[in-house]
């Protein structure tokens, strides 16, 4: 059994993983939360539902699945480009000596970008540039894949205004009764506060031990490997100029400014903008498109919009001809076929859970109409471990969690809210966490045992904090 994972570890594990929970819908009625009970009853996932659901998940989360592929592209095309090649030696060159703090910076940025962002996925686009820079400087795969994915997770479990999946989970809840995203809030950033102390503390520790030996040198495996470039006069601030836009595009857009902070500027430039008019002729309004949104409440295809822009005149600066587009974009896409392919087979789970909503059930075995602060840790686990959207728990537990009333459902929020991210940073069926060991080609055995101790400290503080909420 050792021997059969020790190759594609990643896809093994998650076919198991999908043929577990196929069983489990032969055995465990699925049920529907109604009036404080459960009702339902068997609904087994056959043959046909296994093919089926594959190509449902592609088309529920097609616009995940190209978003990424076109990062693919995005690198793909950039890794080719001196300019870009010399930026990242620079950038390296530049933080050598300064590793710790980089990573650091870097977590804690990625951290409280995704605790605020209105989805995850978003800050993915910069995550093959900060893991050049990264083994450029000599730290390894596990490193990387910590300061980057690993940080994303840490800014699921600490959410505040934050990830379409608690904007869905709000969402769902609110059919029951009258919560706001912003529940405990104080409470969610001082976790998300000790995650990033807890979790940078153990990074720290790896990154010191790695880079005092040989070993980042020999596990370094990169998708986008950068090679030095042959020329000694060239342009980086074009590259620099085009991800420094990016970036500023993507906070800007990702940030629900209106509905978290009050801010109403965006929508109102949006609106002004887009109804600037020649006669009765509305040409910028025509010119962005009709699916064109405010600052705020981007999704991920607009981010597409702005890389094809940036590539565009990158090309037209670096004078690179049509077929050295095509091939690099082409080669791009192959590299992500993989990960992509992983988060798919994630997704058919979702989709099993959808048809056979079985986690209902099984919380109601044990969870009671009284809130207990450890029941609800363990039922928020399970919910994580079989949902990899966060906003389908609230779908099927709202009718639960809402049956708390004051200060119970507050703390059951905080529970559901944490637990989704610290469970995400472990399970075989988290779409983020396996994304990113694909993409690091990092074994899941290998990434257990180095977050395990941040896994077991950190629920113990959890729970502690739990505890404090509920019976103080």
């Amino acid at each position: 059994m050792k021997k059969f994972f020790e190759k594609h570890d990643l896809v093994k594990i998650t076919l198991f993983a999908i043929l577990f929970v196929l069983v489990l819908t032969w055995i465990i009625p699925s049920g529907v939360y109604q009036g404080g009970s459960v009702t339902g009853g068997l609904e087994r996932t056959g043959i046909a539902d296994l093919f089926l659901g594959g190509m449902t998940s592609v088309s529920f989360f097609l616009q995940q699945i190209l978003y990424l592929l076109f990062i693919g592209a995005f690198y793909g095309i950039l890794t080719k480009l001196d300019g870009y090649k010399k930026l990242v030696e620079k950038f390296a060159t530049k933080m050598k000596g300064h590793e710790i703090p980089f990573i650091v910076i870097i977590s804690l940025m990625i951290a409280v970008f995704t605790s605020i962002t209105t989805n995850v996925f978003a800050i993915v686009v910069f995550i093959p540039f900060i893991i050049n820079v990264l083994h450029k400087m000599k730290l390894d795969n596990i490193t990387a894949f910590a300061t980057t994915f690993g940080s994303i997770l840490i800014g699921v479990l600490g959410a505040t205004y934050g990830t379409e999946g608690l904007t869905s989970f709000v969402y769902y809840l609110k059919m029951y009764s009258t919560v706001t995203i912003d529940v405990e809030i104080m409470v969610r950033a001082g976790i998300l506060l000790l995650a990033l102390i807890l979790f940078n503390f153990f990074n720290i520790t790896y990154a010191k031990k790695t880079l005092s030996s040989k070993k980042s040198l020999e596990e370094q495996n990169e998708m986008f490997v950068v090679e030095e470039s042959k020329k000694k006069n060239v342009k980086t601030w074009p590259i620099a100029v085009g991800l420094i836009v990016l970036l500023i595009t993507i906070v800007l857009g990702f940030i629900d400014w209106e509905t978290s902070f009050g801010i109403s500027i965006f929508t109102e430039f949006h609106t002004w903008l887009t109804s600037l008019a020649i006669k009765e002729y509305t040409i910028i309004s025509y010119l962005l498109g009709n699916n064109a949104a405010a600052f705020g409440v981007w999704q991920l295809y607009h981010i597409l919009a702005v890389m094809g822009i940036i590539l565009a005149i990158l090309a037209f600066i670096y004078r690179v001809n049509f077929d050295d587009l095509i091939e690099g974009f082409s080669d791009g896409v192959k590299k992500l076929l993989k990960p992509v392919g992983l988060m798919v087979l994630i997704y058919i789970i979702f989709i099993f859970m959808y048809w056979s909503p079985i986690v209902p059930t099984i919380v109601n075995w044990f969870v009671g109409k009284v809130f207990n602060p450890f029941l609800s840790t363990l039922s928020a686990g399970i919910a994580t471990l079989f949902h990899s959207d966060f906003g389908y728990t609230g779908y099927a537990l709202g009718g639960l969690l809402t049956t708390y009333e004051g200060d119970s459902f507050n703390i059951a929020y905080v529970i559901y809210t944490s637990i989704n991210g610290l469970v995400s940073m472990i399970a075989p069926t988290s779409v983020v966490l396996m994304l990113g060991l694909s993409y690091c080609n990092i074994s899941y055995k290998k990434w257990f045992s180095y977050i395990w101790k941040f896994f077991v400290g950190m629920l113990i503080c959890l729970l502690v904090i739990f505890a404090l909420l509920t019976y103080l």
